[in-house]
């Protein structure tokens, strides 16, 4: 049993194989705990890595008297996800002398330790990606807005005009571009942010560029619905004084207010 091909089953994918190093700093690291089934050669199941790194240090042993095992070159195949059976409806409970109440049943909410392989996105991340969608957003409005400085101000090289009428064409201008940046974060960017955050890629432009994905509280991927009351709760983060944003400073998953109301968070990849 070598210890240089232990095979470690991560979300039903085998990884590896991997030496006794590798796995050591991935243990260090968090990417696997020793709950994680893995193989190493010589063994026909998938067991616990802690057993499979017990089995490889005695096999490595120089005391232990078991002759080599000649290694395996298919692995075996990857025990299914066993779910519990549901009791039978036929089955009543057993009469009680005293009536009880039915138990009521609250669902915890998921914590960073429920999803131990999901990471919250650094906050500075987030605001580089925020900031790059921006930019994709309204950088053609921008560059609208120079070419119509530009049509203002060349025609005053060939022919006189006042001042008044030139600033009273820019005001004119300038009124015309903040409607037009609010149509833009209202209708473009919600379909913008809801269209790429609700698709496989679970993520904008900015977000994949940096590495980042917003996820539901199971770490599933949102749906449109949700990526839409999500990008609806960021106007209520923003006010006042972007309090909202400032509450993913203090949460231990990063978590905004907009995140906290749509039921998202935002992980790294």
């Amino acid at each position: 049993m070598a210890a240089n091909g232990i095979t470690v089953l991560k979300h039903n994918v085998p990884w590896g194989p991997f030496s006794r190093a590798q796995i050591d700093d991935g243990l260090a690291r968090g990417d696997f705990t020793l709950q994680y089934l893995a193989h190493a050669p010589g063994l026909t199941e998938w067991l616990p890595l802690g057993e499979v790194l017990d089995l490889v240090a005695r096999r490595e042993s120089p005391a232990a008297a078991l002759p080599p095992v000649p290694p395996s070159r298919e692995l075996p195949p990857i025990p299914p996800r066993v779910l519990p059976e549901a009791p039978p409806k036929s089955l009543e409970p057993p009469p009680s002398p005293k009536p009880l109440a039915p138990p009521v049943l609250a669902m915890p909410e998921p914590t960073a330790a429920a999803l131990p392989e999901l990471e919250p996105a650094p906050i500075f991340r987030r605001a580089i990606a925020f900031l790059v969608d921006c930019g994709i957003l309204f950088l053609p409005l921008v560059l609208l807005f120079v070419l119509g400085i530009l049509v203002i101000e060349i025609p005053t090289l060939f022919r006189h005009e006042s001042a008044q009428a030139v600033a009273e064409q820019k005001a004119q201008l300038w009124v015309s571009a903040q409607r037009m940046a609010a149509y833009l974060a209202i209708g473009c960017g919600w379909l913008y942010a809801a269209w790429w955050e609700s698709s496989p890629r679970q993520a904008t432009i900015g977000k994949r560029w940096l590495g980042l994905r917003v996820v539901d509280d199971r770490g599933e991927r949102l749906s449109f619905l949700r990526a839409s009351g999500r990008y609806a709760a960021k106007y209520l983060s923003a006010l006042p004084c972007f309090l909202g944003f400032i509450m993913a400073l203090f949460s231990s998953r990063g978590r905004a207010l907009h995140d906290r109301l749509a039921g998202t968070c935002v992980v790294r990849e």
